[in-house]
């Protein structure tokens, strides 16, 4: 997979992760390509499933929704089964396949805690798992659209960054149909045109441009561009579950989601309170980002591991065994409600 993609590709789509949706004669002014190139290229690797861009809840809205993070104990012969039937469910966000005594980790959102006890009872509990447990997380110090390919040089950077709309509204507000619908477009395709989003939104082009700017200015949602794991040059993904003295876990979790290897960090209720993930160029380094880890942070134990051995479902996509990109299954309404 590493030899259907060049330097410019993977650079292109650092700079999208940089800019998500900025034009294509900026992004290739950045890169020192033309527009056409850039688009071309572009349009090779999404409909490839090698990179795409997706819209998440923002900041703004965070406080809104709970993140459930629930291992799962197959029974033996049935993975396949709970695997294919935990994907299809539009409120379960990630699911992946693990070494180790759980052979799943499901993400979910739901409104609530009590949400999350019903859904685990009426959607996981029936299906045949020898068991599970669940936790909630507390805080989040660092998410996926915030990791980076480092294809771009820092000059490159700096006029991509440069460029960048300053502009802020004030956090929330009141969402409606409208907004929700957008909100839905985007995640099918972050990139979408105005033209296209304001005709299937059924307003205007101006009408969808202003709204989905404020939007993302005021950080209702977030612009995130995915690569498939296969390209990045990072194929492994492991994960690591650590417990921390609640006096240093604040300060643990923002240390920690500074490494540039994780993907997400976030607190956890139980005794296992700090999770991480990150993406490693290979298997012999998740020993020494373990140790990396602890010598960081003097009160973390690393109290279990566990490696991905593949990503069934990544906020909302299907993904092949290289992690393209096959099939969009669109999120729950439910997340982003009107006001």
């Amino acid at each position: 997979m590493r030899d259907s993609v060049d330097e410019l590709d993977l650079a292109l789509i650092n700079a999208v992760q940089v800019t998500p949706r900025g034009s294509w004669s900026r992004l290739g002014r950045a890169l020192g390509i033309d527009a056409a190139t850039a688009a071309r290229r572009w349009q090779r690797l999404h409909e490839a499933g090698l990179a795409w861009v997706t819209c998440v809840l923002g900041p703004a809205r965070h406080s809104e929704f709970c993140m459930a993070y629930v291992e799962i104990d197959c029974v033996p012969g049935r993975l396949d089964e709970v695997t294919a039937a935990l994907a299809e469910r539009d409120r379960i966000v990630y699911v992946h396949h693990l070494t180790g005594a759980y052979n799943l980790l499901a993400v979910l959102a739901r409104p609530t805690p009590a949400a999350v006890a019903d859904y685990v009872r009426e959607t996981i509990e029936p299906l045949p798992v020898r068991g599970y447990r669940c936790e909630v997380r507390t805080v989040g110090y660092s998410e996926a659209s915030r990791w980076r390919l480092r294809s771009l040089d820092a000059a490159q950077r700096t006029a991509l960054e440069a460029e960048q709309d300053a502009a802020r509204a004030p956090r929330g507000g009141k969402v409606d149909g409208t907004d929700q619908r957008l909100y839905r477009l985007l995640h099918e395709d972050g990139r979408m045109p105005y033209t296209e989003l304001a005709a299937r939104a059924e307003i205007s082009e101006p009408t969808a441009r202003r709204r989905v700017n404020r939007l993302l200015a005021g950080r209702q949602l977030r612009l995130r561009c995915e690569v498939a794991q296969s390209i990045s040059g990072t194929p492994v993904t492991a994960f690591l579950w650590a417990s921390v003295p609640p006096s240093g876990l604040d300060a643990a979790g923002r240390a920690l989601a500074a490494l540039p290897q994780v993907r997400l960090c976030c607190a956890l209720t139980g005794s296992r309170n700090l999770l991480l993930m990150a993406w490693l160029r290979s298997l012999d380094e998740l020993p020494a980002l373990e140790a990396a880890v602890q010598g960081r942070i003097g009160e973390l134990t690393v109290v279990d591991r566990a490696v991905c051995l593949r990503t069934v479902k990544q906020m909302g996509r299907l993904l092949d065994g290289e992690g393209r990109s096959v099939r969009l299954v669109p999120p729950s309404p439910e997340l982003f409600q009107a006001s």
